[in-house]
């Protein structure tokens, strides 16, 4: 991952509301000192102002301090990323700061190397959350080869291709070769099918993650291809700030990935 800027100086609030698990974060540095998990997606307007008030509190700073806002910048479900955009872009105007976006797919590829405390945290709060997809997924598996998954990450290269459930067949999906400095872009961010996907070929050995993976699973299998549990594939605001390029957008004219290009049926 080439990043082209460096963080500001002083603390950066994260939004990630794309999916069913929000989360806010601040960040100095590059380093998240406090984080605060939305689970529903009923919770993410409601729950948001709180969450950022009470992650600068507990990193020991407030508005006025804040230097930088960065927000997930979709695709996901259209009222989540759009929460994210509305609020970020508020609050880097109300402060006079830079706004920064990441893509919500790069960031969940790199959800497991960015959360740096104790994966249990953050196995807890997708489960609490839910998957947010019809496929069924086993809160047991989640919690158990989550833990695993989770403390393992860093240990070795992967290729990634995340798929978030747009529902009717349909998937946002991305692929990234994800190692511990962060992910390289292998296949663009897109919308389309999951046979689209798979008659791709994407790379021997890819594992597929997110709930668009969960939600295709069976598919996904019957190609050869492995997936991985959620936390692998959740976007979190830890890993919108590890992978952000630090490249200000202009806060008037930007706007999210909705990536609406189709029409569902």
């Amino acid at each position: 991952m080439r990043v082209t800027k460096r963080a500001p100086d002083g603390p950066v609030v994260a939004i990630e509301t794309s999916g069913r698990l929000g989360s806010v974060a601040v960040a100095m540095g590059g380093i998240v000192a406090a984080r605060r998990f939305l689970t529903g997606r009923a919770g993410h307007a409601s729950g948001l102002v709180p969450a950022v008030q009470e992650v600068l509190e507990e990193a020991g700073s407030g508005l006025a301090q804040v230097a930088g806002v960065v927000a997930g910048a979709g695709p996901g479900s259209f009222t989540g990323v759009r929460i994210a955009a509305a609020a970020a872009k508020g609050l880097a105007s109300g402060l006079g700061v830079p706004l920064y976006a990441t893509s919500s797919l790069r960031a969940a590829s790199f959800a497991l190397e960015a959360f740096e405390d104790d994966p249990r945290e953050l196995v807890d709060a997708v489960a609490e959350a839910g998957p947010g997809t019809d496929a069924d997924w086993d809160g047991a598996a989640i919690a158990g080869r989550g833990h695993e998954r989770a403390e393992g990450a860093c240990r070795e290269r992967e290729v990634r291709y995340v798929l978030f459930d747009a529902r009717n067949g349909r998937v946002y999906g991305a692929c990234y070769d994800v190692g511990a400095t962060g992910p390289a872009e292998v296949t663009a961010p897109h919308g389309g099918t999951i046979l689209e996907v798979l008659n791709g070929r994407p790379p021997e050995g890819t594992r597929f993650v997110g709930d668009g993976a969960a939600a295709h699973a069976a598919l996904i299998h019957a190609a050869g291809y492995e997936t991985r549990p959620a936390p692998a594939g959740v976007a979190i605001a830890d890993a919108v700030v590890k992978c952000c390029r630090w490249e200000p957008v202009d806060i008037a004219d930007w706007q999210p990935d909705y990536m609406r290009e189709w029409r569902p049926g």
